[in-house]
């Protein structure tokens, strides 16, 4: 069937007309989303699973339970595309790098500082959309890097003493806070590159296809955790009979290779909670409610998501940030409202979307430019960009 555009831009849709969601289904399942995302550097910690192990079961079992809801979805709506199949494959490789990076490094720096340091990708997306889409970021971006920069390091517990960390002062020679650091920045970049190619991903005519992308992300992160655990793990491959902690803090001799306490019940019911709850749920949700809602309203609800992993885990885990770390947060906290417009919130002038802006969602961004598949941004009445000569949306 053929379908008009707010903008009247005609598009072809295959399948039954899409349903719109209301605005309060859509809040209320992206704050149910944002809330199981809250909880999963929790369930991480306190599953205690070796990273590469617990990455790959979580995507896993997810996947699992993805798939019968993926099947229904192509037989109501539409297949997926090739294309669009292809880059959410892609997306999985980057992420599955990213959750087993964020694994090691929610052991090392903690499960709420982990969470805060996710948040580097409100710098590196625009700066993948720069390189490989030739858009231009504004010069405030100049200022927000080295802001974000101080606030990663303060954050990680760079500048603080070994002795304060409470675990082992080194780890493969390097310091704990620091290698944790490190881990915390390679997931930052990768969960960018899993935000830049799902949302390439997404070119489909529906914006209702909810599942099918998730589900080709996580049969994709099944790879890498596999990979790390069999050629790169000091355990030799997964790891389904030991943990990583000891009594609940790493182990201070040997802590490369020195196994944590046998996993128990409790350890696996976190697991079944972070797959259902954090992985196929949280993330269906969030895909489901941020195409319904203007982006600053989902970015305001998605930064509740690391605020309260670094509030929860202090009760549970006895994570405590530190006076540096506390301003490290809030540095990075702020890069993060700005850059999503939060702060437009609470002026009298709303701050418009810039083109390009990554944090636009794509439905949105294709009907304003007219880069719908099989459409030119000439056709599109009333359109501002229609002077820039876009390519070919792919």
């Amino acid at each position: 069937m053929s379908k008009t555009s707010e903008v009247g831009m005609n598009v072809t849709i295959d399948g039954p007309p899409i349903k719109h969601v209301s605005h309060g289904r859509a809040v209320l399942v992206l704050a149910t989303g944002t809330a199981f995302l809250a909880g999963t550097p929790l369930w991480v910690k306190a599953t205690n699973m070796d990273p590469s192990t617990q990455a790959f079961l979580r995507v896993v079992i997810g996947c699992l339970l993805l798939v019968p809801f993926g099947i229904r979805e192509m037989r109501k709506k539409e297949r997926l595309g090739k294309k669009g199949i292809m880059l959410s494959v892609a997306a999985g490789l980057f992420l599955g790098i990213d959750f087993t990076a964020w694994n090691y490094s929610i052991f090392y720096v903690g499960a709420g500082i982990a969470a805060i340091l996710l948040n580097l990708q409100v710098i590196i997306v625009p700066m993948l959309t720069a390189v490989f889409d030739k858009y231009k970021i504004p010069p405030v971006f100049l200022i927000l890097v080295p802001i974000m920069t101080v606030g990663v390091l303060l954050t990680g517990g760079v500048f603080e003493s070994a002795e304060a960390s409470g675990g082992p002062e080194t780890i493969y020679g390097i310091k704990t806070a620091t290698l944790g650091t490190i881990f915390g920045l390679t997931s930052g970049i990768c969960y960018s590159f899993y935000l830049y190619l799902s949302r390439k991903a997404g070119t489909s005519a529906r914006k209702d296809l909810y599942v099918q992308p998730m589900m080709y992300t996580m049969a994709a992160q099944a790879i890498p955790p596999t990979i790390i655990a069999f050629f790169f793990s000091p355990r030799g491959g997964f790891d389904f009979k030991n943990g990583v902690l000891l009594n609940g803090e790493l182990p201070l001799v040997n802590p490369e290779t020195t196994v944590g306490d046998p996993l128990t019940a409790w350890n696996w019911f976190n697991l079944i909670c972070l797959a259902v709850l954090g992985q196929a749920l949280a993330w269906t949700f969030v895909q489901y409610g941020t195409v319904w809602l203007d982006p600053t309203l989902s970015a305001g609800i998605l930064l509740l998501s690391p605020v309260t992993s670094v509030i929860i885990a202090a009760p549970l885990f006895g994570e405590i940030p530190s006076k540096l770390q506390v301003l490290g947060i809030f540095l990075i906290l702020g890069t993060v409202a700005y850059q999503n417009g939060l702060f437009s919130m609470f002026t009298k002038s709303k701050r418009k979307h810039e083109r390009g802006n990554p944090d636009e969602p794509l439905d949105q961004e294709l009907i304003r430019e007219g880069l719908a598949p099989h459409h030119d941004p000439q056709e599109v009445p009333n359109n501002p960009y229609k002077k820039h000569n876009h390519g070919p949306f792919h």
